[in-house]
């Protein structure tokens, strides 16, 4: 755990990343919980202001077993709000059991 990366660092780097590459990436979803954040090509994942970053998993396998061509665009779902970057869950669904370990370390 020593070597893993605060979340507000991986933000700071991937807001940077999206600055360098002049709009064509943007920061479009995070999970805190995980520690990382996804960033998103705007041409293709961001449709009228909004994100669609995630997988409808029915269609998918639907499209896998019609054997027809198809591309990520048939298949993608829009990003839940929860997911979204800057969203206050911090990507957790609030629908899902969250479970918080309690640590009880000795202090040295």
């Amino acid at each position: 755990m020593e070597n893993v990366s605060w979340h507000a660092d991986v933000k700071a780097f991937s807001e940077a990343l999206a600055l360098k590459s002049n709009g064509e990436y943007e920061v479009a979803c995070e999970h805190v919980h995980s520690c990382c954040v996804l960033l998103a090509k705007t041409d293709k994942f961001k449709i009228n202001g909004q994100w669609f970053t995630w997988i409808d998993y029915e269609k998918f396998h639907d499209l896998v077993s019609s054997g027809r061509p198809f591309d990520s665009k048939d298949y993608m779902a829009a990003t839940p709000s929860w997911a979204m970057y800057g969203a206050e869950e911090g990507g957790f669904d609030m629908n899902q059991s969250q479970y918080k370990k309690e640590r009880h370390h000795k202090s040295n």
